[in-house]
């Protein structure tokens, strides 16, 4: 396995590396990989989409950049691929993209699926299809979360820094209470005038996903991340 992953991009080898720690686990970590990639129903553009879309939520620049090339060959644009890591409305997607980028959003948060979404998934897709994305979903959340707890970095390149800042505009706030229910952890809700307030301006790298699910939530607009150089830079 680890002779071959040479054979395959860079990254593969510490990649396969850090999996070879448990022989057994990594085979069935793969043939489950396989049979998506391989024997999925829902499609090479639509599953890979999804790992984009989960990639970015979780920060793993490493499984983002690492599907660049199959989104392309799955017919992904150039621009719809960097649009997997902006703000939705920043390009035009179609209807059932639009509602795949939704259902990543909220998955990979472990955010339950509105009915009204579901409805939505449920007439663009089958239900075999249903389930891989499901599963599709939970085995990229996986990959990103190991590889990122244990600083897998890409063969010869530095793990890059993920901390971000959140900068608030409480005047711009209009109580809607999303970034609330998505970082209860990093924003509150003033009770005397419904406001968000926020509670930590610099969170743990393990909130960034969450965090970028509020900033996009907003209706108001009114938070905004930026890296923590950008946010001490004079």
């Amino acid at each position: 396995m680890l002779a071959d992953s040479h054979q395959d991009g860079p990254g593969r080898e510490n990649l396969f590396g850090t999996l070879a720690h448990h022989p057994v686990l990594a085979h069935a970590w793969l043939s489950l990989a396989r049979v998506l990639t391989h024997e999925g129903t829902l499609g090479h553009r639509r599953r890979e989409l999804i790992v984009l879309r989960v990639a970015h939520r979780l920060d793993a620049p490493y499984v983002h950049r690492r599907h660049r090339t199959p989104a392309a060959t799955a017919g992904l644009t150039n621009a719809e691929i960097e649009a997997t890591a902006a703000d939705p409305d920043s390009h035009a997607w179609t209807d059932e993209d639009r509602t795949l980028l939704a259902a990543a959003d909220l998955l990979a948060a472990n955010i339950p699926v509105p009915q009204g979404l579901w409805d939505r998934l449920a007439r663009a897709l089958r239900p075999e299809q249903l389930v891989e994305l499901l599963v599709l979903t939970g085995q990229t959340a996986t990959m990103c979360t190991t590889l990122n707890v244990l600083r897998t970095p890409s063969d010869n390149e530095a793990p890059r820094p993920s901390s971000l800042a959140v900068l608030l505009d409480r005047e711009r706030c209009c109580s809607a209470g999303h970034c609330v229910g998505a970082v209860p952890e990093v924003f509150d809700q003033d009770e005397s005038d419904g406001r968000a307030t926020l509670l930590v301006p610099e969170p743990e790298s393990r909130h960034a996903a969450e965090l970028r699910l509020a900033a996009d939530l907003c209706p108001s607009g009114a938070i905004t991340l930026v890296t923590h150089e950008e946010a001490v830079r004079p």
